[in-house]
C-alpha cells in the first residue's frame, strides 16, 4: 500500500515538473518579448568613453 501511494505521488511529481517548463516562455495573448542589445557611448568623469551594453524588451 505505502509503496503504490509512493510510486503515484513520484509519477504525478515528475509529469508536473516535465510539463511546466514548456510553458516558460509563453505570454498572454500568444505575444512574446523580444530583447535588443544596444552599445552606447557614455563619458566617464575625466571625458573618456566608456562603451556600455543596454537591453531595450519591447
Amino acid at each position: 500500500m505505502r509503496g503504490s501511494f509512493f510510486a503515484m505521488a513520484l509519477a504525478i511529481a515528475m509529469a508536473l515538473a516535465f510539463g511546466t517548463p514548456a510553458q516558460a516562455g509563453n505570454y498572454s495573448y500568444g505575444y512574446r518579448q523580444g530583447c535588443v542589445v544596444k552599445t552606447v557611448k557614455t563619458y566617464g568623469a575625466y571625458g573618456r568613453v566608456i562603451p556600455k551594453k543596454v537591453r531595450i524588451c519591447s
